[in-house]
């Protein structure tokens, strides 16, 4: 059995419609230079704090070790650390967590999705983000809407409160809002869905009187009404506006969401794979949520790395909802740093029998594409997602 040996890092960039981003892929390498695991741990900032806490974590948790023991190596790097989780932490265990089971499906040539238990479906339904201006005119992202249904997406989700607006919203923002969804929901009919994202900005005053005022346009959630910090506000708002409520793009590890779904505060979980504790706190979070019949639907602004292993997961767990998809709206070189990443077909992503995540390096494409000294992101609110 090869053995961890060590841990190095690719980083490239991409342009986005509302945004630039930058992404932190891990590469940990074994004893056999052939057999090696692609993890991701993109924290969105901070890039730097999180390579060294991976190094740090590999150096002193899985050098020598064997790579199939993913769950004990996870256990190990939240546990042992006296300073217990936090983004940057969990990132960095996401990324090696991603790259173990990338690893484990290389060695036993078997697909991840495989390794997790089976595939309860081979086509993930996806849904269009990162298709509309903001802030825009109705008129404008309802032909922005028309031509994401063009490209097959049965799904599409938007921020349509604009930018002027922080806990509170004023009439007139709201009503242009209001006509937002209206436009979108005329031009799209009424069997595509609308996802309505609120980027958790508003108090819970507010967040009730928008989610009543988008209930006649039949969104399939509402995503983050309220911030994440005090689950009994995401419940008051659930139990007062008639769309399914969803969160947890802010959230880490398996702990914050068994107290959501304890209070019966959301009906759709969002934890993000580079982020939230990688493929093994996932399925963990999954088989939380399925025991009160919550879906998931995970928050995905992660690499193609992030972005398979997320499909992988969906694959695997009963109570998988949607998936989250930029790729079509990044630059196109999205599709070309790895080799092995799927494009949505009829708002579907299939899924191959290729070992591990089914991705390899493309260096050469990597290397045309450097991380960006500064990224911005515009997606809805002052304050930044």
């Amino acid at each position: 059995m090869p053995a961890i040996t060590d841990v190095e890092f690719r980083q490239f960039s991409a342009n986005h419609h509302n945004a630039q981003r930058n992404w932190l892929l891990v590469k940990l390498n074994t004893d056999d230079p052939a057999v090696y695991g692609i993890g991701d741990a993109s924290p969105m900032q901070d890039d730097e704090q999180v390579k060294d806490l991976i190094t740090g974590f590999v150096e002193k948790y899985l050098r020598g070790k064997d790579p199939l023991e993913s769950e004990l190596h996870w256990t190990t790097m939240y546990q042992d650390p006296q300073a217990r989780g936090g983004r940057l932490a969990t990132t960095a265990i996401s990324g090696i967590d991603i790259a173990l089971w990338d690893l484990k499906g290389r060695i036993l040539d078997q697909p991840v999705w495989k390794l997790l238990g089976g595939a309860h479906r081979r086509s993930i339904r996806v849904y269009a983000n990162g298709w509309y201006t903001n802030p825009g005119t109705p008129k404008q992202n309802a032909e922005e809407a028309k031509i994401v249904t063009g490209m097959g997406y049965t799904a599409l989700k938007f921020d349509p409160f604009g930018q002027e607006n922080f806990y509170k919203i004023s009439l007139a923002e709201l009503q242009l809002a209001e006509d937002r969804v209206a436009a979108v929901r005329k031009a799209v009919g009424p069997h595509v869905d609308i996802l309505v994202e609120a980027h958790a900005k508003f108090n819970v005053m507010n967040a009730i009187q928008i989610g009543r005022r988008m209930e006649e346009y039949f969104p399939l959630f509402y995503e983050e009404p309220v911030s994440q910090e005090r689950v009994a506000e995401l419940a008051e708002v659930r139990s007062r506006v008639n769309i399914p409520i969803a969160t947890g793009e802010r959230l880490y590890t398996k702990f914050p969401f068994a107290e959501i779904v304890e209070q019966h505060a959301a009906d759709v979980l969002q934890p993000d794979i580079a982020n939230a504790g990688g493929i093994t706190e996932l399925k963990k979070i999954a088989i939380i949520a399925e025991a009160k019949h919550i879906t998931m639907a995970p928050h995905n602004v992660c690499s193609p790395v992030g972005a398979m292993a997320e499909m992988h997961l969906d694959a695997s767990i009963i109570n998988f909802e949607i998936q989250e998809y930029h790729a079509e709206f990044y630059t196109e070189h999205y599709f070309t740093v790895l080799d092995g990443f799927t494009r949505q077909v009829d708002g579907y992503v299939e899924l191959s029998d290729a070992p591990g995540l089914g991705l390899e390096l493309n260096e050469a494409e990597i290397a045309k594409h450097p991380p960006l000294a500064r990224v911005t992101s515009a997606g809805g609110t002052v304050r930044g997602i």
